[in-house]
């Protein structure tokens, strides 16, 4: 008999191929400020580095810190759809303000812009996830091509951010940046009815309007709060990071008061990924912060007479996961087909590791730098590859684990507090940034900075590996509590075959 789940994996729906591309344009604007604001910071605005790296991190730690609020207000009080075009029009109008001359139009811009972007994430991979069965695994394909349509994004955007930073035109890029919110309003109205909100709170409300006005309330005090916490950028980060192991701990308490003990032991793993992914996004948020200034001051950069900018390399990243990203889920589809495991757990270690790794290349290159301290570029590609390499197994993957092992009512929430563990890594950032630019001199040279760096990336790279570790050891355990079967079963076999032939 063809069970319900059977016939979810036959073959993947439409509306995914139309997400694919939402996200693709909706990333534009975020990546292009992602990759150049402590650029712009430096050398338009003239801030010092202390506040700079401060303010990138509270950037980062607030973008990926208040998806858990999308989460709460997409599907309660707005359906997924309608929040997702607000906060398209938010971001937009935050790359506008942005380019005003004043710090009071700097940071208002900046206000709007994480409004807009803290709410928009958790709606996109909320509309991929409602669209397939808890345990079909075509979702995990449908987000390692969602992923590499986001890659895709920040590729685009860093290409076109490298040759407006060449010639310190910050003003023209934010406001082009802005161009792909509007492109994504228009592709989610086009396919407006195939992205309808599925056994959510909003959608089986019977009165809707007190609950629209109610979100759009909480829109606009997060707005307004958000403009004054982006004056003091270190009190912001605290705030994230105090906000996320609060959620934590109440989502400890949930999973205890779970009555389900199948959903309370996948609650309980799904903390234990979280914790451990915090350490992977710690060191992959160094990229915008730490590691732009260090491309900029302390690596050879010049091909002949051609400066490479510093953007130019963050593409590194992309390109690994535009490329890696079909043939993975290809490959995981294939050895489940075979009866061999692929597990959550076993693509956590290897991220972890891999990042590690990524991170602990560069202390190499220190070491054989130039007479002037300069590092090779090769060393930095190196890295920047591993590094996107272990993103594979754990930016699309956690999406897709969301959907595995969240009870649906807590989906949404769920879902955003795995973001908010990326924003307490971003957080986290901040701190490390501030020990690798740290100069007792004032001299930022390649000379005189080197050892400082090194010293930082040794450090998070032997973390990281041990973590990778730590949760290898755990493997038994969180396989128990995802209940990961130790063999593929005939119907799993089924699926993989339709899958394929999906595929």
């Amino acid at each position: 008999m063809t069970t319900l789940a059977d016939k979810s994996v036959q073959k993947m729906p439409s509306a995914t191929k139309a997400l694919i591309f939402v996200q693709l344009f909706s990333l534009i604007s975020f990546a292009t400020i992602y990759s150049t604001l402590a650029l712009y910071c430096s050398q338009s605005l003239h801030l010092d580095d202390h506040f700079t790296t401060s303010l990138i991190a509270m950037f980062l730690a607030f973008n990926y810190g208040l998806h858990l609020l999308g989460g709460y207000v997409g599907g309660r009080f707005l359906s997924y759809r309608s929040l997702f075009i607000i906060s398209m029009v938010l971001i937009a109008t935050g790359c506008y303000l942005i380019t005003t001359p004043t710090l009071h139009g700097f940071y208002s811009g900046i206000a709007f812009f994480l409004t807009g972007a803290g709410l928009n994430v958790t709606c996109l991979n909320c509309m991929v996830t409602q669209l397939f069965h808890p345990d079909d695994k075509q979702r995990e394909k449908a987000f390692l091509w969602n992923y590499s349509s986001m890659n895709l994004g920040f590729f685009i955007a860093n290409i076109i951010a490298g040759y407006f930073q060449l010639h310190s035109n910050y003003r023209d890029l934010f406001l082009l940046s802005g161009l792909g919110n509007l492109i994504a309003i228009v592709l989610v109205a086009c396919n407006w009815s195939k992205l309808k909100d599925i056994q959510t709170v909003y959608q089986t409300s019977l009165n809707k309007i007190p609950r629209v006005l109610f979100g759009l309330t909480l829109i606009l005090a997060l707005l307004l709060a958000l403009y004054r916490l982006v004056e003091h950028p270190a009190t912001s980060q605290n705030l994230v990071i105090y906000g996320t192991l609060t959620v934590f701990a109440f989502l400890l308490v949930l999973s205890f008061a779970e009555k389900d003990v199948v959903s309370r032991q996948k609650m309980r793993a799904y903390l234990i990924l979280c914790i451990a992914a915090i350490t992977f996004w710690t060191i992959a948020l160094l990229v915008p912060n730490g590691l732009a200034l260090f491309l900029e001051r302390n690596v050879d950069r010049q091909i002949f007479n051609f400066v490479i900018p510093p953007q130019w390399f963050f593409n590194i990243n992309p390109i690994m996961i535009m490329l890696g990203g079909p043939p993975l889920a290809a490959l995981f589809q294939r050895l489940r087909l075979k009866g061999y495991r692929v597990t959550l757990t076993q693509q956590f270690c290897a991220a972890i590791f891999l990042m590690g790794a990524g991170l602990l290349v560069i202390p190499l290159g220190i070491a054989f730098a130039n007479a002037e301290g300069y590092v090779s570029a090769t060393w930095i590609t190196i890295g920047y590859a591993l590094q996107g390499l272990g993103e594979l197994f754990i930016g699309p993957i956690g999406y897709a684990m969301v959907g595995q092992l969240a009870p649906p009512r807590l989906r949404g929430v769920m879902m955003g507090t795995w973001m908010m563990g990326t924003g307490m890594g971003g957080a986290i950032t901040g701190v490390v940034s501030k020990w690798a630019t740290y100069s007792t001199t004032g001299d930022l040279s390649p000379l005189a900075t080197n050892a400082t760096y090194g010293r930082v990336f040794i450090l998070l790279g032997i973390t990281s590996v041990v973590v990778a570790a730590i949760l290898f050891w755990l493997r038994p355990l969180l396989d128990r509590l995802i209940r990961e079967p130790k063999q593929q079963s005939s119907s799993m076999q089924v699926e993989g075959n339709e899958a394929v032939v999906a595929g």
